[in-house]
């Protein structure tokens, strides 16, 4: 926590931490799609890495890291909750050298998140870091690096007395960029539906075919997950949830979120389920029911219709017919 008393969490500067930034970084290697729905370089929903070519990047730059292996966890959190996982591994980079120095590395925390808190595994601290990231940072417009650094790592911070952290942005910056990334850019990752829309849209996995189709739309907003399936059945409304687990061809998440700073997120899924003549939908918001695919996708913004949608958007997702 910064001399300030910022009250997000960021990095602790320990002995150690930092170290990375003088590290010298050659290695170019390929970067490809995330689920194969790419954005304009440098803007938010630019390509990221698979997970082989993270880890094939981290194992290059520190074979002994514990983090190799993670690739896989690194590009599913980061799909998840709307962030580049390059800038995750950038971030662990720079903050821990990947996991092997200072004190972050006898308590699975590779970003000094807490600061200094101990998790019960990797897996755990890069979904925490990943999640804290797109509620306390993005969700609040610092979506790039340099608007990042701040709040993570304030110039003259009690914790900092040696003065690393003037040189966070320009550290991280690097080993985003030497994976691809723009490092004056977004790290947000919001994918465009791409190529065939329709088929991404349409039924495939589980919940009846529906959590794909769902979790692609949230993907789209780049806002945080809050709420995926649960136990409660009925809606503030008394109408029967997407969200609740008895019922098993349907699917729901909530993203956290709340207006206006939610509109234009609400306006990309109302439009990639409904077309363009909803691009501005989410300036009004309200309920929004479309079929395509054999799927009824409900959207919900704005409105206290099966509950308070203004502090979060609502994606649905119930296969045509479904109503046990």
């Amino acid at each position: 926590m910064s001399a300030a008393g910022q009250s997000l969490p960021r990095p602790l500067a320990v002995a150690g931490a930092g170290v990375a930034a003088l590290l010298t970084l050659v290695v170019g290697l390929p970067v490809i799609t995330l689920l194969g729905l790419p954005g304009p370089p440098g803007s938010a929903g630019a390509s990221t890495a698979d997970a082989g070519t993270l880890d094939a990047w981290m194992a290059k730059q520190v074979p002994g890291s514990p983090l190799v292996g993670f690739g896989a966890v690194f590009v599913r959190e980061g799909e998840r909750n709307g962030i580049d996982p390059r800038a995750l591994v950038a971030i662990a980079m720079h903050e821990s050298v990947l996991g092997t120095a200072g004190s972050g590395a006898g308590i699975y925390n590779a970003f000094g998140w807490g600061p200094a808190i101990a998790f019960s595994s990797w897996r755990a601290n890069i979904a925490t870091v990943a999640r804290g990231l797109a509620q306390g940072y993005i969700a609040r417009g610092r979506d790039t690096l340099a608007a990042i650094q701040p709040v993570w790592a304030p110039l003259g911070a009690a914790n900092d007395p040696t003065g690393l952290n003037s040189a966070w942005t320009e550290a991280v910056g690097r080993y985003y960029q030497d994976m691809g990334g723009d490092p004056s850019g977004s790290i947000a990752f919001v994918p465009t539906l791409a190529g065939d829309a329709q088929a991404a849209l349409c039924p495939i996995g589980p919940w009846g075919g529906t959590e794909r189709p769902v979790e692609v739309l949230a993907a789209l907003s780049g806002l945080p997950v809050t709420s995926t399936k649960r136990t409660r059945q009925t809606t503030a409304s008394g109408g029967v949830s997407d969200h609740w687990v008895g019922w098993t061809r349907c699917f729901a998440n909530d993203l956290g979120t709340s207006a206006p700073a939610g509109d234009a997120a609400a306006s990309r899924i109302a439009s990639a389920i409904g077309g363009p003549g909803y691009a501005d939908w989410g300036t009004t918001g309200g309920v929004l029911n479309v079929e395509r695919c054999g799927i009824r996708f409900q959207l919900l913004w704005r409105t206290y219709v099966g509950g308070n949608h203004w502090n979060h958007i609502h994606i649905g997702a119930r296969l045509v017919g479904y109503a046990p």
